[in-house]
């Protein structure tokens, strides 16, 4: 069973791993990255989508978890996302939050698969304030996000019920931009400990 463990959110923890890193501070995304939906560009030093996009890091294919910090540059609906899988195939998880109720904070989180397509879209357990880190990593099939900001940490987890293999990248929609991009492995004994089941919401993603 793979083993994934991304602590403190801004930087892995002592004792993972660190396959690939990336601050975007250039101009263009350059080669390493391949998008592979929609479109992904970098501004003012951040990774950005028109309308949508995803894309992967070719320097964490041996990664099963990643983390990067996500900004609302807007009130409209914007999420960023860390992809892990097989991307390049579109058998990959998708793994979110989304800002979409106009009040400037990350509301919603998703366990989706392909570029955020279907899975589960739940509210989190409390708001989160811009700019959020956001780490996803996976235990077996269990998918896991944690969600750091000014606001607090929470953490939550969903079982997939399949393993989508290796790779990281990031998605992101709307306004939204993305910086420190992080991908690893490590440990994953005691991810579920103080962690939030996600179950089927009633709430609508107003991204699709």
């Amino acid at each position: 069973m793979k083993t994934m463990l991304l602590v403190g959110v801004v930087a892995l923890s002592a004792s993972a791993a660190i396959a690939a890193s990336d601050n975007f501070d250039r101009s263009k995304l350059g080669h390493k990255w391949v998008v592979t939906d929609g479109h992904l560009y970098i501004a003012n030093d951040q990774l950005q989508a028109k309308s949508a996009g995803l894309g992967y890091d070719t320097k964490s294919a041996s990664s099963w978890g990643a983390s990067a910090t996500v900004t609302l540059n807007g009130t409209d609906v914007e999420y960023g996302a860390v992809a892990l899988g097989d991307i390049a195939g579109g058998n990959n998880a998708f793994i979110k939050i989304q800002s979409q109720d106009g009040d400037g904070l990350f509301e919603y989180g998703a366990f989706y698969i392909g570029d955020n397509g279907e899975g589960e879209f739940f509210p989190l357990n409390e708001p989160a304030s811009s700019p959020a880190t956001i780490s996803a990593w996976f235990c077996g099939t269990y998918g896991f996000l944690q969600v750091k900001s000014a606001s607090g940490s929470h953490k939550y987890y969903y079982n997939y019920n399949t393993d989508f293999g290796y790779g990281a990248g990031l998605g992101a929609g709307g306004a939204a931009s993305l910086d420190n991009y992080k991908s690893g492995q490590g440990d994953c004994s005691g991810d579920m400990k103080n962690a939030t089941r996600v179950f089927p919401s009633p709430v609508r993603d107003l991204s699709k």
